[in-house]
């Protein structure tokens, strides 16, 4: 399981937020690893492909809206995650609403997750802090 604590804050409430629900709903993909029913498991995966996308749109116009220098950097994390999550989605189309499909994709995102907000967004919050924007 995945735990958003406040080390994980990067001070934009708006960003913040949106990483508790991420984390929350990669965690309800992991519980069910082993239990969840065939139907619970597209439902939870197209809920987080939506909600990463989103997520990363956000992210990235802030990036645009305030000239963020590592715009292009932190653009191309996005672009090779989303790139990665569509060959666990290949895998999942060709196998099925399978626990184990459920897990590797739920402990992927998470790890990604983690390691992205505690390095690349962690630098776009302080920037972001720094330019004093309403976000």
């Amino acid at each position: 399981m995945y735990e958003w604590t406040e080390k994980l804050a990067v001070g934009v409430e708006t960003i913040d937020s949106q990483h508790r629900e991420l984390f929350s709903a990669i965690n309800s993909l992991l519980r069910d690893e082993g239990s969840a029913s065939p139907e619970e498991i597209p439902a939870l995966i197209l809920f987080l492909e939506g909600y990463v996308v989103n997520h990363f749109g956000m992210e990235e116009t802030y990036m645009r809206r305030y000239t963020y220098p590592a715009y292009p950097v932190h653009k191309n994390a996005h672009v090779s995650f989303i790139n990665d999550f569509y060959d666990l989605r290949d895998e999942f189309d060709a196998q099925g609403p399978t626990p184990e499909i459920a897990g590797k994709m739920g402990r992927f995102i998470g790890d990604w997750l983690v390691n992205h907000i505690g390095v690349v967004d962690m630098a776009l919050g302080n920037f972001l802090r720094m330019k004093g924007g309403k976000l």
